[in-house]
């Protein structure tokens, strides 16, 4: 489970032609991190998320080893 703000991504200098920028954007609502609210990474997927958009608190989030977000929680109920 991973609690720490998320690491700045690496840029690649082989890929100048694609415009990407170097913040990271919750998996759910796509709000850009700004480091003054709890992120949660899933283990699964590894995008981060808000919190509140996965309903988890940073005190909840310390009591688990593994995190799977929403998406990857029904994904798994999905399949036969």
């Amino acid at each position: 489970m991973k609690q720490a703000p998320p690491p700045p991504k690496e840029e690649d200098e082989n890929e100048e032609d694609e415009e990407e920028d170097n913040e990271t954007y919750c998996g759910i609502c796509g709000g850009l991190y700004s480091g003054s609210e709890f992120w949660i990474a899933c283990d699964l997927c590894q995008k981060w998320y808000h919190g509140k958009c996965v309903k988890m608190t940073a005190a909840r989030a310390e009591h688990i080893k593994q995190y799977k977000c929403p998406p990857c929680t029904n994904n798994k109920r999905a399949r036969p």
